[in-house]
């Protein structure tokens, strides 16, 4: 019977997953998510993986972006830890089709992990810790990335990750037991480093909480597991603090997402509540909105905490959570996203080394990872009449917050030039690079998905990726790499082009080793293209784009 409820939950979440992603699984790889650029830049993530694995190249350095410098694997969300085994996928039916895979198995697979670990070791009831698991897997976020960071879906290894620290306290096993809990923190820093860093200090916390300063019988296999992972994780994180194109601090933007003041009891804009009916959207992205778990849900989850406060278990979640949440509120108040002149809570910490590099948002993580086991022993400890009023309330707490289908559009054709390999024509050197305009970022995201497509074979003389600011390593982190004359010039382009102009623009060739200019026929970049025409002579429309061929000019 227990195996039948197991494989019934697995199962749910899966559907669940597949319900979720069902308008991108309806046409695998070719649909998008409004705003798609982080999408896409996983898609190349993805191609770029399984690229370094079947060349058994240097995976720390992707030579086929920002040429001729590189880009920095480590400091950038390259999620090797789920591009690696996604790779056979990836190589069969392109990044595309392997994106919307691997959304679903990181949505119902953090799911699952948390109906494990909930139904062997926090509740005896099945259906409370698939409760829990819902709560875990389905969370804002979880979900809320989804369409755009499997990185931050895949969280499977934190309650994992969770058990084996708090499994120690009764084994003597310590080797055996750091060495497990090393191969797991290694796997996830492959994964998304920020989550293993907001795990550690919300387990850190919650322990303290739960267990006072009795460590000492988890203390040899935290040492144990601290010198393996050291061993496997210190060169690549040496790459990433003081290696080619590494940064200090994170980029300016990114780290001001913060949670509202009124957030938390606000819905996800991806919500039920917000979708299907009248209730105003919080502000704010909605992949950021960690902590909008909607004013039914968080009610519910103080009230069972107050009746239960003398369970120490219960009360060390509630405060881990309640803290982390606090946390997330940033380093200056806002209501309804306007500031209010009052410090949050994160301004002490977030000069600190890695603090300075953490969205605050996402320490909302660690609230959700209180919530799924508070809602499992609340459904477990429920007294209601009946399983059908209990399963009512309980529908009734969490259908508001519940994620919806992610809204898509039809992925534009990537053009016969590049599907063909016709720019392999042009780009005949291994460290010849491909200029694409417009220049990619997070709106244009057109050169990366190009570069996507062909397995990230074709080299970028830009690209979308976080880098030092001005190029030089050690800087604070910036989008893109620094922009050169011709960058300057094709953002704004100048009615008139003189011959220093040529010249100077013919040096950026030199420096990137460019082979070609491409650019989509898109009315939106016609003076780009007439920019491009007295620069270099007239363009050649070939297989869906314009073609410059620069190599006489660089």
């Amino acid at each position: 019977m227990a195996r039948r409820a197991d494989v019934l939950a697995v199962a749910s979440y899966v559907l669940g997953a597949a319900a979720l992603c069902g308008r991108l699984l309806a046409h695998p790889g070719q649909r998008l998510p409004y705003t798609p650029g982080d999408r896409i830049l996983a898609e190349y993530y993805l191609a770029s993986a399984a690229r370094s694995l079947a060349q058994l190249g240097n995976p720390l350095l992707i030579d086929r972006l920002n040429a001729p410098a590189g880009v920095n694997a480590m400091a950038n969300t390259t999620m090797y830890g789920l591009g690696f085994p996604m790779a056979p996928v990836t190589w069969l039916f392109g990044p595309g089709v392997g994106f919307d895979v691997l959304t679903v198995l990181a949505l119902s697979g953090t799911a699952a992990a948390w109906y494990w670990l909930l139904s062997r070791h926090v509740v005896d009831s099945r259906p409370a810790a698939w409760v829990g698991g819902l709560a875990g897997g389905f969370a804002p976020s979880v979900a809320g990335h989804a369409a755009f960071h499997p990185n931050l879906t895949a969280q499977f290894l934190v309650p994992v990750i969770a058990w084996r620290v708090v499994a120690m306290f009764g084994s003597r096993r310590f080797v055996r037991d750091g060495l497990v809990l090393a191969a797991l923190a290694v796997w996830q820093a492959f994964i998304n480093e920020e989550t293993l860093l907001v795990t550690a200090l919300a387990l850190g916390v919650f322990l303290l909480l739960w267990r006072g300063v009795r460590w000492a019988p988890i203390l040899p296999g935290l040492a144990v597991a601290a010198g393996a992972s050291l061993v496997v994780l210190a060169y690549p994180l040496w790459w990433q603090f003081a290696g080619t194109g590494a940064y200090r601090g994170g980029e300016r933007q990114m780290t001001t997402f913060h949670t509202d003041l009124l957030g938390v009891t606000s819905f996800s804009r991806n919500s039920v509540a917000v979708r299907f009916s009248e209730f105003p959207p919080a502000p704010g992205f909605s992949a950021e909105q960690h902590a909008y778990l909607g004013w039914p849900l968080v009610l519910a989850v103080a009230g069972f905490a107050a009746w239960r406060w003398r369970d120490a278990l219960v009360r060390s979640l509630a405060v881990t959570g309640a803290l982390f949440l606090a946390l997330s509120f940033g380093t200056e108040l806002t209501v309804r996203g306007r500031p209010i002149g009052v410090p949050g809570p994160y301004a002490p910490l977030a000069h600190l080394p890695l603090f300075d590099t953490l969205l605050p948002t996402r320490l909302g993580e660690a609230a959700t990872w209180a919530l799924a086991p508070i809602a499992a022993l609340a459904v477990a400890a429920a007294r209601l009449p009946s399983r059908v009023l209990t399963a009512g309330l309980v529908a009734a707490i969490l259908v508001p917050a519940a994620p919806t289908p992610t809204l898509v559009f039809d992925r534009p054709a990537v053009p016969a030039f590049i599907t063909t390999g016709a720019w392999r024509g042009y780009a005949t050197a291994d460290d010849d690079s491909v200029l694409v305009v417009p220049a990619p970022d997070f709106d244009q995201w057109t050169a990366m998905q190009w570069a996507a497509a062909t397995g990230a074979d074709l080299r970028l003389s830009g690209g979308y990726f976080l880098g030092p600011e001005g190029g030089v390593t050690g800087r604070h982190a910036v989008v893109g790499p620094p922009p050169r004359f011709l960058d300057t010039l094709l953002r704004t382009p100048p009615r008139t082009v003189s011959a220093a102009d040529r010249g100077r623009a013919a040096a950026d060739l030199a420096y990137w080793q460019t082979a070609i200019v491409i650019a989509a026929p898109d009315p939106a970049f016609a003076a780009q293209r007439d920019l491009l025409d007295a620069l270099f002579g007239p363009g050649r429309l070939i297989g869906g784009v314009w073609v410059w061929d620069v190599r006489q000019h660089r």
